[in-house]
């Protein structure tokens, strides 16, 4: 994509578990990607788009394998700042189950009625590692996104159809104010 993305645009795509292989949400997100600097991608799974990635499956191609919330602590007390995220966690308590016990960590009722989908202290983590002006591409079955209440703009976004019974994927580009 050369040109900025359209404030509000829908595709057609198979549906692909790794999201920006998916190849309408790889060119939208390849936009914003090539203005980019540093880059941050705390739930990477086998994407390596982002100069910073995290997964927590070891056996996934990111460079870091740890939980999300303490990959953003440990670039924070590493001084890394960043122009742009890709914050692609699990979008359902199901797909959460699904990952974490996927590596062996245990997934009990309590975490079931814990997990919100919102992802509060990962996000928090996060704009506390965003320059201003910075982006972050969300990706789920929601478009809450960073919010305004955190100081950030809706910039773009990109509704992705996977047909039949699939969820759609919603893509939103929020850029961080002063």
């Amino acid at each position: 994509m050369k040109h900025p993305p359209p404030f509000f645009a829908r595709a057609w795509h198979t549906a692909n578990r790794d999201t920006l292989l998916n190849p309408p949400i790889k060119e939208w997100a390849r936009f914003y990607l090539t203005r980019s600097t540093v880059s941050v991608d705390p739930f990477a799974r086998n994407s390596s788009l982002a100069n910073w990635t995290n997964d927590l499956n070891p056996e996934t191609a990111a460079n870091f394998h740890m939980d999300a919330f303490d990959f953003l602590l440990h670039l924070k007390k590493e001084g890394v700042t960043c122009d742009l995220c890709i914050f692609d966690p699990p979008y359902s308590r199901a797909q959460v189950k699904e990952c974490y016990e996927g590596v062996g960590r245990h997934f009990g009722q309590a975490d079931s009625q814990g997990f919100t989908g919102n992802w509060k202290k990962e996000r928090d983590a996060l704009d506390s590692i965003l320059a201003p002006g910075g982006v972050v591409l969300s990706f789920g079955w929601n478009s809450s996104g960073m919010t305004l209440a955190r100081g950030y703009t809706l910039e773009s976004v990109l509704l992705v159809c996977h047909g039949g019974a699939h969820h759609d994927t919603i893509c939103i580009a929020e850029r961080k104010q002063s």
